[in-house]
């Protein structure tokens, strides 16, 4: 009987020292390695931010896609809105409709930051 215990005793300590750790291992190396968690470039992030507070804020006036007219006349479609404007008026722009200061337009109540990713989402918009 001594001799059937000793050999469960090492079947057991075999399970629980070789066995085991092996299964981690190959668990581990047969996981799906998730690209969801994947860092994105800030810019991306910005845009995307952009888009979906445009879609909330902004698309009841402005057209926000590449094609289209914007609902409200004369509201300028995002994809034009930085026509003919340097990099520096049009973040002047962004600032004043933030700030609620645009002449045609509701004050929106926007953060500085919700104005840069706007203007990131905007910026997206220009064709080649």
């Amino acid at each position: 009987m001594d001799a059937k215990r000793g050999l469960d005793g090492v079947s057991r300590v075999l399970k629980i020292r070789v066995i085991a750790p092996l299964l981690v291992v190959a668990a581990c190396a047969s996981a799906p390695v998730s690209t969801s968690s994947a860092k994105r470039p800030a810019a991306e992030v910005a845009v995307e931010r952009g888009r979906d507070l445009a879609e909330l804020r902004c698309g009841g006036c402005h057209g926000l896609g590449l094609y289209g007219e914007s609902p409200r006349s004369p509201s300028t479609p995002f994809r034009d809105m930085r026509r003919g404007m340097t990099a520096l008026s049009f973040q002047q722009r962004m600032e004043t409709i933030a700030e609620g200061r645009h002449y045609d337009m509701p004050k929106l109540g926007l953060t500085a930051g919700e104005a840069d990713d706007i203007a990131a989402y905007i910026e997206s918009l220009e064709l080649p």
